[in-house]
């Protein structure tokens, strides 16, 4: 149960069961909306512009691919200690065809072992950096990326996500969501968990 009741499916009227509606046809393999949708249930405006946002932004190639994306979702909630993010978007980022051990290396933080170009890597310390200590980028941080051969827009586009998954992060821990289990759902191994078991657990 999430620490802040929000408004299920079966209750759902007028707005929300528009937006929920809305969220089906988006994601019509589901069977329920996402917990992560449901945390703004109490403003379904606001509901709608989130999913417009995330779609728009995060679920779709743009200046960066969405596997970079996720790249970046999985390494910021790992480093904001969101299980319910970090668990969401290391499947997702696996669904986007990266091994293993990039997923469950990135969603540690451990961004030199993870088996990625070292433009990724570049780009995912950056990100890293902007969200531990947002204050103190520079425009030689930034340079770097365009020297690794990142693009304004894409360089645009990686702070856009950052900021994105910050925000998501901190709605996900204030309503208490937990580890969403799709890997587990799909019969699959969380690359995630798999590390834990074998350093026995941190």
């Amino acid at each position: 149960m999430p620490f802040i009741n929000w408004i299920n499916e079966e209750d759902a009227t007028g707005e929300v069961a528009e937006g929920y509606n809305f969220y089906f046809q988006k994601r019509p393999d589901r069977a329920k909306v996402a917990e992560i949708i449901k945390c703004f249930s109490h403003r379904p405006d606001f509901m709608q512009q989130v999913m417009d946002f995330s779609w728009k932004l995060h679920f779709c190639d743009g200046h960066l691919t969405e596997r970079v994306k996720e790249m970046i979702a999985t390494l910021v909630s790992g480093q904001n200690r969101c299980p319910y993010c970090m668990h969401s978007h290391a499947y997702f980022l696996h669904e986007q065809e990266a091994p293993d051990d990039a997923v469950s290396s990135i969603g540690r933080g451990d961004i030199d072992g993870a088996p990625i170009t070292d433009a990724e890597k570049t780009l995912l310390k950056f990100c890293r950096n902007l969200t531990h200590e947002s204050y103190r980028n520079t425009p030689e941080a930034v340079q770097k990326l365009r020297n690794a051969g990142w693009a304004e827009p894409q360089i645009a586009e990686a702070v856009y996500i950052t900021a994105m998954f910050a925000f998501f992060n901190r709605v996900a821990n204030g309503f208490g969501l937990e580890d969403p289990k799709f890997f587990e759902m799909r019969g699959e191994d969380d690359p995630l968990e798999s590390y834990l078991r074998k350093v026995g657990g941190e």
